[in-house]
């Protein structure tokens, strides 16, 4: 009964917004004629001025390796319901049960990174790195405001601030704020960031700089998941859910990562312009220069009982934990590149790229934690240096074949002999054929920090006899934009893979890093598919995986993500869609977390496999001139299929919610 009147409330809801816009709507297009007179004497002023959004153009650090591409801003509501990082239809997670709490891939997604890594990452969906920030080039003031509410249970607030304070020149400000307090007790992720960016171009276009700061603080409360293991069991007895007992009555996770960013390139020689379609500037030789300086600290606080024993008994102290983990990161980079193509040329072909570079990287890794005869507390440090060789090679046969080359590797310091080789290429066949892409990749990595070294109130080891992990990747893409149709295919051989599994000679709430003996090859295979059937519109996903170690790498089968929607404009400015998501995964073995460490880890002994069933997502969300809104109901399913569900062992997912979120665009 009390599901069938929130699901009532909230086609009302659409209704009510529905008929607010017509109201609007008719008042602003209607067919009085003397306030359409009145507004064309308006609009065709000489002196108006009537700004959009073609008047901001963008551009990432992703996007200025050679020529620097400009875009323009996305104003549609594609994908605009999936605000939060951890349901992105393409890149699944599973994770503590709302958004801000520790959170790792669902599918098998390898990480990049060599050299030196603390280790620390089940926080990184909601920080801002420099990769992250977005420059502009604005002719006009832009603001850009973002807000979701799910009452009490959700909010989060981006907001973002750019302007040219010469024709060259841009500054801007982002500001970041999302709190998600979930349904059952301490069960709060709490994240802020803050970044201040700036674009500079000389008036030859020769000459850019890139520069950031950006502060990241984000805080998970934890509670060590419920007391309760069958929480979702149909003979369970309900109480309120802020009324359940957890295992952790004051712990949580804080995470700060704050950073200097600064790049610089410079165009020497001749500069190309005939040969490129968006008007950039195509370098012949270019220099660039990176300077970046990161301090990120990792904190675990406890300070209570754990009667349930959720974490093994403290070492220094029973009651209370404060654990410690800091690095200091400071990196300088240096590349050149040249570039060969024939002159005058319409179009660009037979071009030749070549990078050489050397990249230094020094870190100060301090810990803060139990001495071994635990009386007092142990202050390490531990300082290491890289130098690193970068290089990198790109033949374009025309527009429609290139190839690429990109090299990294370790020849100097604690990660020596460190590397990653990959390579790329993209064949168009045709407008209507379609495109292909190849890759693949070696890559050869130390181990995390924390895999080899901890010294904690919960937790000690030292390792040194892990070896590094290598990957082997292959991958092909078939791409066809037309017919909005996508299929891939990867495959990744991988070797002394590291990971977490539960103790049990000390308990079951004990973990060890562990590394595989065996290699272990996973294959997946991606679909999608995007049909058009008058107004309504259906979105397919489908990713298959299979490896012939599941019970060491943890991951579903299957995974499928569907989006079905009306698709309709109304009255003839006010572009909307209705429908619904469907996400899925088969049922796997699943993870659980160490809240101490903020680590998943496995069970080999005692695998637990969840049920699993269809998650169904309800939306409605439409565009008028700038602004943007959407009004979801989540797991509108709840009690149909299922009670609740897990993705991590015994920490419940959110129950069916109600939410509402509006972007607008200001442009001057």
């Amino acid at each position: 009964m009390r599901r069938g009147v929130k699901i009532c409330f909230f086609f009302l809801l659409l209704l009510g917004i529905n008929k607010t816009f017509a109201q609007d709507l008719k008042t602003s297009v209607g067919t009085n004629k003397e306030l359409d007179s009145v507004r064309k004497k308006l609009d065709s002023g000489k002196d108006s001025v009537v700004f959009t959004a073609k008047y901001i153009r963008f551009t990432k650090l992703s996007l200025t390796k050679d020529s620097i591409v400009l875009l323009p801003l996305d104003t549609s509501t594609t994908n605009i319901q999936n605000y939060s990082p951890l349901l992105q239809p393409l890149h699944p997670t599973i994770n503590n049960g709302n958004m801000g709490l520790s959170a790792r891939p669902l599918l098998y997604e390898p990480s990049k990174r060599i050299g030196f890594d603390p280790g620390f990452h089940s926080l990184d969906y909601y920080a801002l790195t420099p990769e992250d920030i977005i420059y502009y080039q604005a002719r006009t003031p832009f603001t850009s405001l973002y807000f979701v509410s799910a009452g009490q249970k959700e909010q989060l607030f981006r907001a973002i601030h750019t302007q040219n304070i010469k024709k060259n020149w841009n500054v801007g400000v982002n500001f970041n704020r999302g709190d998600s307090r979930g349904f059952y007790a301490r069960q709060r992720g709490d994240n802020l960031n803050v970044a201040i960016f700036s674009w500079y171009q000389s008036p030859s276009k020769r000459y850019n700089m890139w520069a950031s700061a950006i502060f990241n603080t984000m805080r998970a409360y934890e509670n060590g998941s419920t007391v309760a293991k069958d929480l979702f069991d149909p003979n369970y007895s309900k109480i309120a859910r802020e009324a359940e007992p957890i295992n952790l009555s004051d712990a949580r996770n804080l995470y700060r990562k704050n950073t200097v960013f600064l790049k610089q390139t410079y165009y020497v020689g001749r500069i190309d312009t005939s040969a490129n379609l968006n008007n950039a500037v195509l370098p012949t030789n270019k220099v660039s220069y990176t300077f970046e300086y990161n301090n990120d600290s990792f904190d675990f606080f406890r300070n209570g009982a754990d009667v349930n024993n959720v974490l093994p008994p403290g070492m220094a102290s029973t009651v209370f934990t404060n654990d410690s983990t800091h690095v200091k990161h400071l990196k300088n980079e240096f590349i050149y590149s040249f570039f060969l193509r024939p002159k005058n040329s319409s179009v660009i072909k037979n071009e030749l790229k070549v990078d050489a570079g050397v990249r230094h990287d020094y870190y100060r890794h301090e810990y803060l934690g139990i001495k071994q005869d635990v009386t007092l507390y142990e202050h390490s440090k531990f300082a290491y240096q890289n130098i690193t060789i970068l290089g990198a090679a790109g033949y374009r046969f025309s527009n429609n074949i290139d190839f690429n080359l990109d090299l990294q590797q370790i020849l100097q310091g604690e990660n020596a002999g460190d590397y990653l080789y990959e390579a790329k290429s993209k064949i168009l066949l045709g407008k209507t054929i379609g495109r292909i892409e190849l890759g693949a990749y070696v890559q050869n990595q130390t181990p995390a920090a924390i895999f080899n070294y901890y010294h904690g109130n919960h937790y000690q080891w030292t390792n040194t006899d892990f070896n590094n992990t290598k990957i082997a990747n292959l991958s092909f893409n078939y791409i066809n934009d037309k017919y909005g149709f996508t299929a891939g295919a990867k495959y990744y051989l991988t070797s002394n893979y590291v990971y977490f599994a539960a103790d049990h000679t000390n308990g079951t709430t004990a973990i060890l890093p562990k590394q595989a003996t065996a290699d272990i090859s996973l294959v997946r295979l991606d679909l999608s598919k995007k049909t058009r059937f008058g107004r309504f519109v259906i979105e397919n996903y489908l990713a298959y995986q299979k490896t012939d170690k599941n019970a060491i790498l943890r991951t579903p089968e299957f995974y499928t993500y569907n989006s079905i929607y009306f698709d309709n404009t109304f009255f003839k400015v006010l572009k909307a869609n209705v429908g619904f998501d469907v996400r899925y995964n088969s049922e796997y073995a699943n993870y659980l977390y160490s809240p101490a460490t903020a680590q998943f880890y496995i069970d080999e002994r005692n695998p637990t496999n969840l049920s699993s069933k269809p998650v169904v997502d309800v939306f409605f969300k439409a565009n008028l001139k700038r602004a943007n809104i959407f009004v979801k109901y989540d797991f509108v399913n709840q009690g149909l299929f299922q009670p609740g569900y897990y993705t991590v062992n015994r920490y419940p997912m959110q129950d069916a919610l109600l939410k509402f979120g509006v972007s607008w665009n200001f442009y001057d």
